[in-house]
């Protein structure tokens, strides 16, 4: 086991004991497992696919800008947005900012640049690790700073990441005990555009040659595309397609994360199809398996 790997596994461990006094033994040595396996395979690349950077300034919990001026968003979180543009602060934004701020502190911090380069912004999409080679974004996720995004190609250290946000959610960590961020409903009439956690029973399934259609009662498609669909696999995934063949309604209630898009913003028909009731009003693309699990309604 190498150096870097070894201060960061001895970094997990002083956080999970301190963790583990809020937690049955059982549970936190289970977590301590998972951690100590997944955070593995975050640790900093091989020094030839990285580069030593020197952060001006942290804009939020995922966004920070680079001395040379490159502005930089964190593959594998959404973290809280703070006050921008007219639009108000969400809970825990500043608190978001701040961990990171903390994380970021040791220099030099070093960026991988991810398989897809740059956003629709212009900002470059990268993994950070601090001078120890503890990957940041982990950590962040550890601290329920944020949740999870996995959207191909950048998803080298998506199961990592998962580890990392399942064990704050066990835990009660930052985002996880807001009652800001609880799953809203399919059917509520509270839901719009953008990032979101949703819960609802599905009512049907449909199958496309482009992709598979999950319609959430209520207001809400999922959309997974079969070009993802190795990202998506796993006995969750065949047990909605199986959904798609079956008679009756369905008991199946799915909890998913991810992007609303509002149907009624679209070019073409859309918008009609939406007001005629014949297409529901919001989408959620379901990239990765991480994206999604069954659940129950609350």
């Amino acid at each position: 086991m190498n150096m870097r790997l070894c201060d960061g596994l001895n970094r997990l461990m002083k956080n999970l004991l301190k963790q583990s006094r809020k937690a049955p033994w059982g549970a936190f040595f289970i977590g301590w497992l998972f951690s100590s396996y997944s955070f593995g395979l975050c640790e900093l690349p091989p020094q030839a696919t990285v580069e030593a950077v020197q952060v001006a300034n942290i804009h939020d919990g995922d966004t920070v800008r680079l001395e040379d001026g490159r502005r930089v968003r964190l593959v594998g979180i959404n973290t809280p947005e703070v006050a921008n543009r007219g639009k108000a602060e969400e809970p825990l934004a500043q608190q978001a900012r701040q961990q990171l701020v903390n994380l970021l502190k040791q220099k030099p911090i070093y960026m991988k640049v991810g398989e897809q380069e740059t956003d629709h912004y212009g900002r470059i999409l990268g993994h950070l690790y601090d001078v120890h080679g503890v990957n940041i974004t982990a950590e962040l996720l550890q601290q329920g700073a944020g949740f999870q995004v996995a959207i191909p190609p950048n998803l080298s250290h998506a199961e990592c990441y998962s580890h990392a946000e399942d064990l704050a959610r066990q835990n009660g960590a930052g985002v996880w005990a807001h009652p800001y961020y609880k799953a809203v409903p399919s059917d509520s009439d509270q839901l719009k555009a953008g990032y979101a956690r949703v819960v609802g029973r599905v009512e049907s399934v449909s199958l496309s040659k482009k992709a598979v259609w999950v319609e959430l009662e209520g207001n809400i498609t999922l959309k997974l595309e079969k070009r993802y669909g190795k990202h998506v696999a796993g006995p969750l995934f065949d047990q909605v397609v199986a959904l798609s063949r079956a008679s009756g309604q369905s008991t199946l209630v799915l909890e998913a994360q991810g992007w609303l898009s509002d149907r009624l913003t679209w070019r073409g028909n859309m918008p009609e199809l939406v007001k005629n009731g014949q297409r529901k009003r919001f989408q959620m693309k379901i990239h990765h398996k991480s994206a999604w699990k069954p659940s129950k309604m609350h």
